[in-house]
């Protein structure tokens, strides 16, 4: 057994002649001399590796900037317009929201940050329209249930917000909305909008559009006296005031 251990130990020990057979793969791998380098034209070498290196990055940048153009397209693809300057409103399709008239914007957004882009696109519109400082309605989809299937039902399908309605028409989602006002025609199409000069929050909300039902203090059930019951069993009854969540409607600016 110990004989067995010390035979394995010698052949792991290095002997002269492994270490000549290294040293001339190393030799052969890696050439010492002048004459070697000569023989292996490293310059022919170093200028293949350097065109193709220059072909992957031609090959990379090409696919870049075809990765740019196709999301400007989708970006700036719009409505044919009547005119050559600018679209008009005309040439987006006429979706009028529930509530809505011809002068009001409604904008369907979501506070839940379980997606993080589809939060950062409401955002970014939210701060669009409050840059022309205009009076819009928003309508969070996550805080009523009846806005999202509004939603839905308007756009025939289970859409996700951002969407953006102007004057009794779709203009579409985060991507077209930011793409018109980069060429200058959101602000055109918001000419004629009711403007509002404070840039403070609502006072009973705080720009929430919602605040706790004052009935059940949000827990969507109400304490009864169930007079009609023989044994007179008291009983708790759905809030008939507050939706899903427990909320209502700001009185201030709803």
């Amino acid at each position: 057994m110990v004989r067995g251990r010390f035979v394995r130990k010698l052949k792991l020990v290095p002997t002269i002649t492994n270490l000549k057979k290294q040293d001339l793969v190393l030799q052969k791998k890696f050439p010492t001399s002048y004459d070697d380098y000569k023989g292996n034209n490293l310059p022919e070498l170093a200028v293949k590796d350097d065109n193709h290196f220059e072909e992957e990055e031609a090959t990379v940048g090409s696919k870049k900037i075809t990765e740019l153009a196709e999301e400007k397209l989708v970006i700036t693809k719009m409505p044919s317009c009547n005119n050559n300057e600018y679209p008009s409103l005309s040439d987006f399709k006429e979706l009028r929201p529930q509530g809505g008239n011809s002068h009001s914007i409604i904008l369907y957004t979501t506070s839940l940050r379980g997606i993080r882009k589809t939060f950062q696109d409401c955002n970014t519109i939210r701060f669009l329209l409050r840059s022309f400082k205009i009076m819009y309605h928003e309508r969070d989809v996550s805080l009523h249930l009846e806005f999202r299937e509004e939603l839905w039902k308007i756009l025939g399908g289970k859409v996700i917000p951002p969407k953006l309605f102007i004057k009794g028409r779709y203009i579409g989602g985060a991507d077209e909305v930011v793409g018109l006002h980069e060429m200058g025609w959101l602000g055109k199409f918001l000419e004629g909008t009711p403007t509002h000069s404070s840039d403070s929050p609502c006072t009973g909300c705080a720009n929430m559009r919602f605040t706790i039902c004052s009935n059940c203090c949000g827990s969507c059930k109400v304490f009864t006296d169930n007079s009609d019951n023989k044994n007179n069993d008291e009983c708790f009854v759905r809030c008939s005031l507050c939706n899903e969540n427990g909320l209502v409607k700001c009185p201030v600016c709803c």
